[in-house]
């Protein structure tokens, strides 16, 4: 069997700024390996997948770059253009398609089970099968309703509480399977040749969420959900996402998906420059890293690319991406460090977010900051966002 996928890596990661302002999001570093690469491990691993068409837009040249220099069971194409949506990205790439496909978004790490996924659908017949999985709060995902036999009744873009509400209850009365479920989209689509004659008729739908998924259930088009309950998924869109992605891979939780290195007694190390100092499991360490004498790192700590932790500094709970340097003394707590960014000797950085090349002076302590290249300030979004939740340690 030979299946053709589509990874969508277009988007600008906002949310994830200011990291996003120096890297596409598919780019960010999970436990020292970008996020595209688990997407694309995914499709290696699955045995069906023979070519891959990854599109982008957003800082698209340093993405492209990275997949061609990247060597690969399956073939990764990647392209490069503006699109108004996933589904407009898609319409123009039909030229590229000849019959059923995957879709994936670029910013979600998940172990689900592409093969099962793609039986279900063709067993179906459907035009559109969406992968589900249940979540405590559907508000900030696409929302689906399913039938007794699996077809979606009902799919909402990012519902609001009183849209939730009023179609559970709707799908109650006329006795929906799961009407109280939050059952949301992962990311993961398989979908019929067929949808491209849809997309081409309607011009006007740019989004799978928001509009395709909707407008077939409306038309009466037969879209089934397949549930992913016993997979591991995750969004990686903000802050907090981000640091849980990197903790839960450190768990394990992503496996057969797995961090760059070997796995010594729970540290995933590459090709290390210098370790001394001490370092507790889980935690990660990239290729020419240097942890120096009396420098504790750990535990969920990732340490990227020649990054380097001098004597007597601590880093808990944190990722420090390559090249970033904390000097003697200086503490790292329940944060994320930027590509070449200094914390200062004897510093100490709490539950903050230090952007790229941004410094941190020598005995500043923060809590809850933004740190950006120019200067340092509070920031209340921070708590909101839950940077350091995941796996939160002390000193």
């Amino acid at each position: 069997m030979s299946v053709t996928a589509v990874v969508l890596a277009g988007g600008p990661g906002t949310r994830l700024r200011p990291f996003t302002l120096h890297r596409p999001k598919p780019l960010m570093p999970v436990v020292n390996k970008p996020i595209i690469d688990y997407v694309l491990d995914l499709l290696e691993l699955s045995g069906m997948v023979e070519r891959t068409y990854v599109l982008l837009d957003y800082m698209g040249e340093l993405l492209e770059d990275r997949l061609r220099r990247e060597r690969r069971a399956i073939e990764v194409v990647p392209i490069t253009f503006k699109a108004l949506g996933t589904a407009d990205a898609v319409r123009r790439i039909r030229h590229a398609l000849s019959g059923d496909f995957l879709v994936l978004m670029g910013d979600i790490i998940t172990n689900l089970d592409v093969s099962a996924l793609w039986n279900a659908h063709r067993e179906k017949g459907a035009i559109a099968t969406v992968a589900l999985k249940d979540v405590e709060n559907p508000s900030h995902y696409g929302f689906a309703l399913l039938s007794h036999d699996g077809r979606v009744c009902s799919f909402i873009e990012k519902p609001r509480s009183y849209e939730l509400y009023v179609v559970s209850l709707a799908m109650r009365a006329a006795h929906a399977k799961h009407s109280y479920a939050n059952a949301v989209s992962v990311g993961v689509y398989a979908l019929s040749y067929k949808l491209l004659d849809v997309l081409d008729d309607n011009p006007y739908l740019l989004d799978f969420g928001r509009h395709v998924f909707p407008y077939l259930v409306e038309e009466g088009y037969p879209v089934y959900g397949w549930y992913a309950e016993s997979c591991y998924w995750l969004d990686v869109g903000t802050p907090q996402t981000y640091h849980q992605a990197n903790a839960d891979v450190l768990d394990g939780l992503s496996a057969p998906l797995r961090p760059p290195g070997i796995n010594s007694s729970g540290v995933w190390m590459e090709s290390v420059k210098e370790l001394v100092g001490d370092v507790e499991p889980p935690s990660a360490l990239g290729q020419g890293a240097s942890v120096r004498a009396g420098a504790r790192l750990g535990p969920y700590s990732v340490v990227g690319r020649d990054v380097v932790v001098e004597e007597g500094a601590r880093v808990v709970s944190s990722v420090l991406m390559e090249e970033a340097v904390v000097r003697k003394g200086a503490a790292v707590i329940n944060s994320i460090v930027g590509s070449g960014a200094e914390i200062g000797e004897g510093a100490r950085v709490v539950q903050s977010l230090v952007e790229d090349g941004a410094a941190v002076p020598l005995s500043v302590h923060l809590t809850g900051a933004l740190v950006l290249r120019e200067r340092a300030q509070p920031r209340e979004a921070l708590e909101r966002s839950g940077v350091g939740k995941a796996r939160a340690a002390t000193a």
